[in-house]
């Protein structure tokens, strides 16, 4: 929905989501005829839409991805310029079809086929026009014009390259006019139609200057979409007024009131707000504005529909240059002054599925909804926002009901499952089925019934899941398992034994211990060590299985908590003594010289008196980092100078990489490597008593890992990320 500010109220205004490439009007008909593009609803068409009420009456299929239009002047013919196709078709209105369709030829090898720039239709002569050609291929885009005679192109063509991109005829003289808008010469261009085809009278300069300007015919003038009135009375074109029009704007449309004494101008900008100015004819003076706030984008086209300000005109977005709506202002106040009433639906819908929008009980008169269908129900079966407005009996519509949001998601992709152990299903035992929580899904449905991302199996069977979106739509089965049965006695429930607390911060993390003397272990995060490290918060549980094959039941969960620790800081040496962070914070800080606290350094800035290793350590909420070692030297100059302490070099590696201690352990302990996600990948014994540690990376492959290293106590002493090229 838009605001509307100035003289336009809300009822004047009906939007169609018809994506267009140009219309014209008939008032023989009372109908707007329309040219969409291909590739949208009602595309490859051209649409017939009654502005009264701004619907879509019917479309007939044109195929080319109809453009350009010009309509003669008995209004028996629209000629349509195909943008994917070089032709041209000329409908038929009478029988409502097809009636010609003929190609405009190539302009040679360089430019490539010939497409229509523009169409001018003869006056008095139905079957002629005269069309400004152009090249896909090239820019300059002109190719020349050339007339058609009912459908047969005559032999003269003007000039390739400078020519007239937008046309006009002259019905007076019969003489035709062409305005050069892609190059700086801007020239206006008269010509002469005989039956040998066109030819240029002469050329008038300085009459324009904007690129993209268009002309067009109006009461023996010519006008254009800047505000310039060029008098064609006499044999040199000439600037007859100027319309004081915003130059801050974009004018992108202009239309000569046929009944009326005024010329309305339609400004567009890169905001999302459009003006409609009014102007007088002949004093060339600002007379009204209308705004139109949150009806954004580039306008084209723009004609009258009816008299007394009843305009319509297309908008295209300004980054895709593609043209979403059609505009008709109405210009009609409605009787109904309230609102009426649209009622949430209960539910979404899936891709595939119909939902029914109700207006509201009782409501009287004609209903129109946004999409283009009347009655007081509309089928949906896309995404997007609705509401619907009652005619009155003069057909203008009410204020707009509210609006909703009709919502369609596609099914979750397909799930698969994951086997935490083997499928044997043993007496007293169990076996654990899971399926990982991608982004998309909100839950899942086992064809057992029951929901989440685990399955406890204690009964031998097929087992599948479904994965369930946001708006509930389900997914594909996902392959199904086979548990089965084996005869043998399941181990008893294990019990674990938690190593520290069970609230820790992530960078001091505690242990679970799983019993000892099985021969496989699987932890309910799909770890298969008897110790666990937990990094996430959450509930661990594990199954140990015997020389049998054989699960246990799983264990009593573990709950934990893991805070986060602060990130580490970066810290640096300033060139007057001084250590510094980039930590976003000023509270927390400690710096340390050697490993101990320095009393009263708490700053963000610390001034270096005596050499020594330094880092800073960072405190929240009870969680603390530190920072890499910082060596600085104090010389008698007191000069300073630094070096980086790395502790896992080199960061990136390929094959290996080495990770050095800042104190050899007397014990040998383990070191791992983990995916950012938490999965162990690699194991080794961190050796005693060994500074430098050399880490075998070869069956890696590149990514981003975390390298943790724990002394004999099973206690980490170092954790740090690792970029394997």
């Amino acid at each position: 929905m838009f605001l509307i500010s100035g003289v336009i109220t809300a009822q004047d205004v009906k939007i169609l989501d018809l994506k267009s490439n140009d219309l014209v009007y008939l008032p023989s008909t009372g109908r707007l005829y329309v040219s969409t593009p291909e590739g949208a609803a009602h595309g490859n068409s051209l649409c017939v839409v009654n502005p009264g009420f701004g619907t879509i009456d019917t479309c007939y299929a044109i195929g080319g991805s109809p453009g350009v239009m010009a309509v003669s002047d008995d209004e028996k013919y629209i000629y349509i310029g195909l943008t994917t196709s070089p032709e041209i078709v000329r409908f038929d209105l009478e029988n409502q079809a097809v009636g010609q369709r003929f190609s405009m030829g190539s302009a040679g090898l360089i430019y490539g086929p010939n497409y229509a720039d523009d169409i001018a239709v003869m006056p008095g002569a139905p079957k002629v026009i005269a069309v400004s050609m152009m090249s896909q291929l090239t820019g300059p885009r002109h190719t020349g014009v050339a007339v058609f005679d009912d459908g047969v192109q005559r032999p003269n063509v003007t000039s390739i390259h400078t020519g007239s991109n937008s046309l006009a005829f002259d019905p007076a003289t019969g003489l035709l006019y062409g305005y050069n808008n892609e190059s700086s010469e801007f020239g206006l261009r008269k010509m002469a139609i005989d039956a040998n085809g066109v030819s240029v009278l002469s050329v008038t300069m300085g009459l324009f200057s904007k690129f993209g300007d268009e002309i067009e015919y109006a009461e023996g003038k010519l006008y254009s979409r800047l505000g310039q009135v060029i008098d064609i009375s006499g044999d040199t074109p000439t600037l007859a007024g100027q319309f004081d029009t915003d130059y801050s704007l974009f004018s992108a449309g202009v239309e000569v009131a046929p009944d009326s004494n005024v010329v309305y101008f339609m400004n567009s900008s890169f905001s999302p707000w459009l003006a409609l100015q009014t102007y007088d004819k002949h004093a060339y003076n600002l007379i009204g504005e209308r705004e139109f706030l949150n009806l954004g984008g580039i306008v084209h086209g723009l004609v009258s529909w009816g008299g007394e300000g009843k305009l319509a005109f297309l908008t295209k977005d300004n980054i895709y240059n593609e043209h979403n709506h059609l505009v008709i202002l109405r210009n009609c106040t409605s009787t109904i002054t309230t609102a009426p009433l649209l009622e949430q639906p209960s539910s979404g819908g899936c891709i595939g599925d119909t939902l029914a929008l109700q207006a509201a009980t009782g409501v009287a008169g004609p209903v129109f909804w946004p999409n283009g269908q009347t009655g007081p129900v509309a089928v949906v079966t896309t995404p997007g926002e609705f509401w619907y407005q009652v005619a009155d009996e003069q057909g203008c519509l009410s204020p707009p009901s509210n609006s909703i949001f009709a919502t369609f998601e596609y099914p979750a992709p397909q799930p698969y499952i994951q086997v935490l152990g083997p499928l044997a299903l043993c007496q007293g035992g169990q076996v654990t089925l899971s399926t990982p929580l991608f982004p998309g899904y909100s839950g899942f449905l086992w064809n057992t019934g029951e929901t989440g991302n685990t399955l406890a199996v204690t009964e031998p069977g097929e087992y599948s899941v479904q994965a369930l979106s946001f708006n509930g739509c389900p997914s594909e089965p996902s392959l199904p398992v086979t548990v089965y049965s084996l005869a043998e006695p399941a181990p008893p429930q294990p019990a674990v034994t938690v190593v520290g607390e069970t609230v820790f911060c992530d960078n001091m993390p505690s242990l679970l211990q799983a019993p000892e003397g099985y021969p496989n272990y699987f932890w309910n995060n799909g770890d298969q060590s008897p110790l666990l490290v937990p990094y996430v918060s959450g509930e661990y549980s594990v199954q140990v299985m015997n020389e049998a094959g054989c699960l246990s039941p799983p264990s009593v969960p573990v709950s934990i908590t893991v805070n986060p620790s602060p990130p580490v800081a970066d810290i640096f040496l300033s060139n007057d003594n001084f250590l510094y962070t980039s930590a976003p914070v000023n509270t927390g800080l400690q710096w340390l010289l050697n490993g101990e606290p320095i009393p009263g350094a708490n700053s963000q800035v610390l001034g270096v008196t005596e050499t020594g290793l330094y880092s800073l350590q960072l405190t929240w909420e009870g969680c603390s980092s530190v920072s890499n070692e910082l060596y600085v030297l104090l010389t008698g100059t007191d000069e300073q100078f630094a070096t980086e302490k790395p502790i896992l070099f080199p960061n990136p590696s390929s094959d290996i990489a080495y990770l050095r201690l800042a104190v050899p352990q007397a014990r040998p302990g383990m070191i791992r490597i983990r995916s950012v996600e938490g999965r162990l990948l690699h194991s080794q014994i961190l050796s005693a008593r060994q500074e430098v540690q050399e880490l075998a990376l070869s069956g890696l492959p590149s990514g981003l890992y975390v390298v943790e290293a724990f002394d004999g106590n099973g206690i980490r002493i170092v954790a740090t990320r690792l970029v394997k090229q």
